[in-house]
């Protein structure tokens, strides 16, 4: 079963002082209504015509500052706060030029909304205290009536924004939980399925291999003590079948909850020791580690021991070696395994040197982690595998 993996959100970016931590809303229905009331509000004359909030009518402080109130309400959307430090100043420059104050004081209310739904509590404050200040300010010079009017449509104003935001963001909190508990839900149905694969694997795998050994050492048996070569040629296809079976039960426990493999060294030694002197033209095999190989994060310690592997694997097969030498040693931050032979050095499949199914995917697995593996004729004869992979520590690899 496929379970399917949606690629995460992109992160925000961090609200910086003037920046909104999330945009208000922006539909072509809403900006309309803000320009509708921007145009009528600073178009239509109110009061005295000399002392009119109009772009047409009234003193020239006046028309410039229903300009700027115009452009507050119809921008508010877009930029919450230079609209209210706009609207704000707009007004404190009709009051400072002596001119009686109508309607302007409603630009920095409407803006006040976008800034406390726009931004956080504290940041909302910070943005706004001064600019509605000054516009109290400015009211309260005019007269006590219109300054209690101001304070509470500015009042109104801020719960409106305070309340849209908390809405906000209790539906974030909300999809945040979903968003966790669909992840969890799919981790849940990979891990149930890798789990039931396990067991597939195992139950048929393992069973054809357990009956190929068992089937094997009761040939071995049968024979007596006649026929030493073919005794231990059953000797050799047990070792194997049990060792094949040990690197199932590693696999299988990369798809289960079984516990880390073991040391990177200590399986090179199982493997070596599963190559008997038995083999074809009297193969033999040496290991020698050098340097901290402990500790490796478990990917390296899976790709060098599967590179040995195959190494090992070729040498078998194809090189007609009688000694083939394992190295592996730290070099730094890389973790260096060589595998060289005294054998043929005709690549694997005889004639031209096309890699292999088993050298493609060696060479696959570890440049995945970012190393090198090289393959080819050694310098004093025989054939060489080369394999580098940075190897950080446990802890550094998570």
């Amino acid at each position: 079963m496929d379970v399917p993996r949606r690629s995460p959100p992109p992160a925000p970016r961090p609200a910086g002082r003037l920046r909104p931590d999330r945009g208000a809303d922006r539909r072509w229905r809403w900006v309309a209504v803000d320009v509708l009331v921007a145009y009528t509000s600073a178009t239509i004359p109110i009061g005295d015509s000399d002392v009119t909030a109009s772009v047409f009518h009234g003193p020239p402080v006046v028309r410039v500052a229903a300009v700027v109130w115009f452009a507050a309400i119809a921008g508010r959307r877009f930029a919450p706060a230079a609209a209210l430090w706009g609207a704000a100043c707009a007004t404190a420059a009709v009051a400072v030029a002596g001119h009686p104050l109508t309607n302007l004081s409603a630009a920095s209310a409407l803006a006040l909304t976008m800034v406390a739904q726009t931004r956080p509590r504290a940041r909302a404050v910070e943005l706004s205290a001064p600019p509605v200040l000054v516009v109290l300010a400015a009211l309260a010079a005019e007269n006590g009536e219109a300054l209690v009017l101001g304070a509470v449509l500015h009042g109104v104003a801020w719960l409106v924004g305070a309340s849209a935001r908390s809405r906000w963001e209790t539906a974030r909190v909300l999809r945040a939980h979903e968003e966790e508990r669909a992840a969890a839900m799919r981790e849940r149905a990979l891990a149930d399925e890798r789990a039931r694969l396990a067991r597939e694997l195992h139950d048929a795998v393992g069973h054809a291999v357990t009956v190929m050994v068992t089937h094997a050492g009761a040939a071995r048996l049968a024979l007596g003590g006649e026929r030493a070569d073919v005794r231990s040629s059953l000797r050799r296809i047990e070792d194997t079948g049990r060792a094949a079976m040990a690197d199932l039960d590693q696999v299988l426990g990369l798809l289960g909850d079984a516990g880390p493999p073991p040391g990177l060294a200590d399986s090179l030694r199982r493997l070596v020791d599963g190559l008997p002197g038995g083999l074809p033209g009297g193969l033999t095999a040496e290991l020698s580690v050098d340097g901290d190989v402990a500790g490796l994060a478990e990917p390296v310690r899976r790709a060098v021991y599967r590179a040995a592997q195959e190494a090992l694997t070729n040498v078998v097969r194809h090189a007609s070696a009688a000694t083939v030498r394992i190295s592996l040693s730290r070099d730094g931050e890389d973790v260096v395994l060589a595998v060289t032979d005294d054998g043929t050095a005709a690549p694997p499949a005889g004639g031209p040197h096309v890699p292999g199914r088993g050298l493609t995917g060696m060479r696959d697995r570890v440049e995945r982690l970012g190393g090198t593996c090289r393959a080819g004729p050694a310098a004093g004869g025989g054939w060489r595998v080369d394999v580098r992979v940075p190897a950080p520590s446990e802890g550094r690899a998570a």
